[in-house]
């Protein structure tokens, strides 16, 4: 592994553990056990640092939902693995740090608003149109706005000032808004799944 990704690598585990503003270059160094110099001579700064390690950290979440999201034929079986593998990312992350993120490093935090409008709107359009032609979503919906409601109410999510994760569990969240969005657009065949599902956890 090259030195750039493995500074990035292991960079990353620390922002996720502690945040990002309380880890500076020095800490960084020292725990990669390299020096501040060698530092900089991959990254102009801190900045470039949290822009690179947020950058890998995306494409991971990426792969991720999108391998979860292909291991399930039924929608509905779908959603609850792309909901398991966010809750497992956020299980990983301290919780203060999406809040650091946005209001110290805004163009790093615009990443998440790529991955969240790109990929995630995406899959839940996917989703949309898989579940309608399993019938387990009514025929009548409009895909677009649907996904688009979705993504909105995620924003809701991660937003510290509506539910802060020091107070909230992400899992239970997303289970709720979860269960909240098929029930507004399942067929009773998609509703008695569901039923059943929620029965079986």
């Amino acid at each position: 592994m090259e030195v750039k990704e493995h500074i990035i690598q292991q960079s990353l585990s620390l922002f996720l553990k502690k945040g990002v503003k309380q880890v500076n270059m020095d800490e960084v160094a020292t725990n990669l056990g390299i020096s501040k110099k060698t530092l900089y001579v991959h990254f102009d700064n801190k900045q470039d640092l949290v822009h690179h390690c947020f950058q890998k950290h995306n494409d991971l979440v990426s792969e991720m939902i999108n391998i979860s999201a292909a291991k399930f034929e039924n929608a509905i079986d779908e959603l609850f693995a792309i909901d398991e593998s966010c809750s497992l990312v956020m299980k990983k992350i301290n919780p203060y740090l999406l809040g650091e993120l946005k209001r110290y490093y805004p163009n790093t935090w615009a990443l998440t608003e790529q991955l969240k409008q790109k990929v995630l709107f995406n899959i839940v359009k996917n989703n949309l149109s898989k579940g309608i032609e399993q019938e387990i979503y009514r025929k009548e919906i409009d895909v677009d706005i649907i996904a688009k409601l979705m993504i909105s109410r995620t924003d809701a999510l991660i937003n510290e000032e509506v539910f802060p994760l020091t107070h909230y569990d992400f899992r239970k969240l997303l289970a709720e808004i979860r269960i909240y969005h098929i029930r507004g657009i399942a067929t009773l065949k998609g509703i008695n799944y569901l039923e059943q599902k929620i029965n079986e956890e």
